[in-house]
């Protein structure tokens, strides 16, 4: 049963082992990557001044034109492309153009011109927190006139006049009336408007967000983000819409992720109209990156006063203190620790010095001990030195006694192998002798035989005779073989082994030796003289010659030949 238990929970805390660590993986991941974007959003600021310039020369362009146009319809569109470039850069400026437009529009009694300026100057105002003029505006429109164009763009203008009324008054019945006419112009905008609009995608998404349909309108706002551009008014538009769909969601890492991404956009569009850096200053201040949020806090204040957006303004008033409070809280922190720091480096210093004064007497002590011990091992290295001589010598006198012993040993397998040949010598002489002896007295007795008989001629046959003469040389052969095989039993092999292959010397039938080994053997037994082995083999001198100088060019090697017999 354990085992059964075992066998099903094992693969599930793999399967779970799996699931953490790829969590974790992920979170890594994640947190990396908002790291990374934080970097950006700072390199980017460094940089701002740079998108500014090139925002400035673009306006500059437009103005030097519009100084050169005076038709008509040239300066309304120029007129219009400036303010345009304004609108979300410095709220004075737009206004200033947007005015000059509905001013040459009302000269000229151009009233879709003047409908669109108007719109365009309620837009500003709203934006800018001049809630009052926006209305204004909104309601000097001549209804009557509009197209549909003209009706969806002044929904869109009483949306985003609606919905900062509602963020100005953070509470109370004005903020809820400002956050239901809001309500009410979506949904005109939204049954009105074109599927396929940028304004209907902006309106239709932020009203999703609100009645919950949150992943259908990421998936949407992630698609659609691709056919924009970064540094684009619109891109920064959606990105900030997906940020908050996001956090709608409760995923604050892609919430953080998409307000970066927007604080990104807006910098490279020279956007000054924002609230992506300050929302996105909450998110850091939140995190306790004091430093971070205050830095993001000081560029949206540059940006709002810069704009010239009191809502942004009260909007950082409330923030702003915060992060100041904070910020003094941390540095009081840090001072308070600081001092905690300062105490406790104090008192470890006190801690140091004694530990100093006690380690110096000890090391004193220690030194002191070190110069004795040192003593002690000069004396000890002395006696080594000397017993390494003493070692030395016994080597050497080892090695000397070694080498006697060797020498010894060789001179006693010497004598003993010049005993065993002596005793060989001696057996083969008292053998031979008595053999002789014998055929002595067999001859002996023949010839008495032969002279009792008076077989005189007989007896001068006998002595005539080779017969006692080559059978004493036989005998002496047969037994000087056997005596030289039992003293080198591996005699014959030895000397074929000297020569080569077809020189080897092949023996006959019942033969242990022939006339050139007997030679050969003779030699080895220490006889070099060939008159003496000529004598002792019963043969010529020139006969010895023979069969040496045959063996010789036999022999694999000639120079060493004979000192080759001699180690057998």
């Amino acid at each position: 049963m354990k085992r059964f238990i075992v066998g099903i929970l094992q693969p599930v805390m793999i399967i779970l082992a799996g699931i953490i660590i790829t969590g974790c993986s992920d979170n890594f991941k994640r947190t990396q990557e908002l790291n990374e974007l934080y970097t950006e959003v700072d390199a980017e600021i460094e940089k701002s001044q740079e998108y500014m310039d090139q925002r400035e020369h673009n306006i500059s362009l437009l103005k030097t034109e519009l100084g050169g146009s005076p038709e008509v319809h040239k300066r309304m569109s120029l007129l219009q492309a400036i303010a345009n470039e304004y609108i979300a850069y410095n709220s004075d400026s737009a206004l200033y153009y947007v005015t000059e437009a509905e001013q040459l529009a009302r000269k000229n009694n151009n009233p879709d011109d003047l409908t669109h300026a108007m719109l365009t100057r309620a837009d500003i105002a709203s934006h800018a927190g001049l809630f009052s003029m926006a209305h204004e505006l909104l309601a000097g429109l001549d209804r009557s006139r509009l197209d549909s164009a003209e009706y969806l763009k002044m929904f869109g203008v009483y949306c985003a006049l609606y919905q900062y009324e509602a963020q100005y008054i953070t509470h109370g019945d004005p903020s809820r009336r400002a956050e239901k006419m809001r309500e009410l112009y979506t949904d005109s905008l939204i049954r009105m408007g074109n599927l396929n609009s940028f304004d209907y995608l902006t309106n239709v998404t932020a009203r999703d967000i609100k009645e919950g349909k949150i992943n259908e309108t990421i998936n949407l706002l992630e698609r659609k983000l691709k056919n924009y551009r970064s540094g684009d008014r619109q891109y920064s538009i959606l990105a900030s819409i997906l940020a908050n769909a996001y956090n709608a969601a409760g995923d604050k890492q892609n919430y953080k992720k998409y307000l970066a991404i927007t604080v990104i956009s807006d910098i490279r569009g020279a956007t000054k109209e924002n609230m992506a850096i300050r929302d996105l200053a909450t998110q850091v201040f939140e995190e306790g990156d004091l430093e971070r949020a205050k830095r993001y806090v000081k560029v949206s204040q540059d940006d709002a006063n810069y704009y010239g957006s009191r809502l942004r303004d009260a909007q950082l008033n409330i923030l702003f203190p915060a992060i100041d409070k904070a910020y003094d809280r941390q540095q009081q922190e840090l001072r308070r620790r600081l001092q905690v720091y300062l105490c406790a480096l104090g008192g470890l210093l006190v801690i140091v010095i004694g530990a100093v004064a006690y380690i110096t007497r000890q090391w004193k002590s220690v030194e002191d001990a070190n110069h004795r011990v040192q003593q002690t091992n000069d004396e000890l290295q002395s006696i080594s030195d000397r017993l390494r001589e003493a070692n030395t010598a016994l080597e050497v006198s080892n090695e000397a006694l070694e080498k006697t012993n060797t020498a010894l040993e060789f001179s006693n397998s010497r004598l003993k192998k010049s005993g065993r040949i002596a005793e060989e010598y001696t057996g083969l002489f008292m053998e031979y002798s008595s053999l002789n002896i014998s055929l002595l007295e067999k001859y002996h007795a023949a010839l008495r035989n032969l002279a009792l008989q008076g077989n005189v001629k007989g007896i001068l046959k006998k002595l005539d005779s080779d017969e006692i003469v080559n059978e004493t040389i036989k005998a002496f052969y047969s037994k000087f073989d056997e005596a030289v095989l039992n003293i080198y039993p591996s005699f014959v092999e030895k000397i074929n082994m000297l020569l080569v292959e077809e020189g080897r010397i092949q023996l006959k039938p019942g033969e242990k030796l022939n006339t050139e080994l007997r030679v050969l053997a003779v030699y080895r037994l220490g006889i070099s003289d060939p008159d003496q082995i000529a004598h002792f083999l019963r043969c010529s001198v020139s006969t010895v010659y023979t069969y040496r100088s045959r063996l010789k060019r036999r022999a694999i090697d000639p120079e060493t030949f004979d000192s080759k017999i001699m180690e057998i």
